[in-house]
């Protein structure tokens, strides 16, 4: 019998039009979803927002100015963005069943061994309901405007291992230690420690072969962008291969795509609002009448993949999208 499929709504991505502004409008899809049967809130580590219509973002190396913004000096360049770690606390008060995680965490914006303790407090607070999601950092222009620095994409796969690594000692060993060539640890207890045996699961977001060797090799799961269901048999022989190299059963790694979903009665609506996000492959895109997005809905779970994550656009403005998702399509899903 297959396991249940995980239907998880992202309330913030960097593209603007995919970031609950205000944390009001948060906290209240937050509690809808969690009525609704959703399985998981998500969301992502960004500090700003930038347009859709621009080009891929992890090519961007400088924000825009407000005067450089399209639309003039009067055009801010950026939205509201809240910060990932703050606002999932604050929603670990406001629910009480949905678990919660992030969309993912970028490595170098936080120490590992600080990121192990922050998340193995919330998962006590919370009574067990994170999901750990933790990725390599893509945005160059994010990086540089914060004064980090951003090393080439190798490093910060490297990084990105021994973060995990770190925090799967501090969370189950009693003297945790390491030292790789990037952190370093020592006696770095955390205490208490997550309520979740051995440790709360760790989801690596990424989808090249370095990365989803790092997911081979430690975590429970990967998440990966706007691939159709045909990608994840494509690469499953790779993934199994890696995870018997690193000594795992290919079936403890789970899948998980992120996918934009526009529940529309109006197909024509729908189809307004997919053009609004013209970087977004429309392998990604899921929009239509709740019966279209149903059936590509059930091409991903025909495949395989049980854990579906889905940002619904503007939803400040159009707040019924949410009811169409979790009324319709979530019960259709679980038959």
């Amino acid at each position: 019998m297959n396991p249940p499929v995980e239907i998880g709504l992202i309330l913030a991505l960097t593209t603007q039009g995919l970031a609950v502004r205000s944390y009001e409008s948060m906290r209240s899809f937050a509690r809808e979803a969690e009525q609704l049967g959703f399985h998981s809130l998500w969301l992502c580590d960004h500090f700003f927002t930038l347009p859709p219509a621009n080009k891929r973002q992890e090519h961007i190396r400088e924000i825009p100015s407000r005067k450089d913004a399209e639309g003039g000096s009067d055009a801010p360049p950026t939205q509201p963005l809240l910060e990932v770690w703050t606002t999932l606390s604050a929603l670990a008060g406001e629910t009480e069943r949905i678990r919660l995680g992030q969309s993912v965490l970028a490595v170098g914006y936080r120490n590992p061994a600080l990121l192990a303790k922050m998340a193995a407090t919330l998962d006590v607070i919370t009574g067990g309901r994170v999901e750990m999601g933790i990725g390599a950092g893509w945005i160059e222009a994010e990086y540089r405007a914060y004064g980090m620095e951003f090393p080439r994409a190798s490093a910060r796969i490297e990084q990105m291992e021994e973060a995990v690594q770190i925090m799967k000692r501090m969370w189950t060993d009693p003297e945790p230690t390491f030292a790789g060539r990037h952190y370093r640890i020592e006696r770095a207890y955390c205490d208490p420690p997550p309520v979740q045996k051995p440790h709360p699961p760790i989801w690596i977001g990424g989808e090249g072969p370095k990365v989803l060797g790092v997911a081979a090799r430690h975590a429970e799961g990967f998440n990966a962008r706007y691939w159709p269901p045909e990608r994840f048999a494509e690469r499953s022989a790779e993934l199994a291969a890696a995870c018997c190299e690193a000594g795992r059963d290919p079936s403890a790694l789970r899948a998980s795509v992120m996918l934009l979903l526009i529940p529309e009665r109006d197909p024509a609506a729908a189809e307004t609002e997919r053009r609004n996000f013209p970087t977004t492959p429309d392998s990604g895109v899921v929009a239509g009448e709740p019966a279209y997005c149903i059936e590509r809905l059930r091409a991903y779970t025909d495949a395989g993949i049980r854990r579906i994550l889905v940002s619904i656009p503007n939803l400040e403005n159009n707040p019924g999208r949410l009811h169409l998702a979790g009324e319709e399509i979530l019960p259709a899903l679980q038959v």
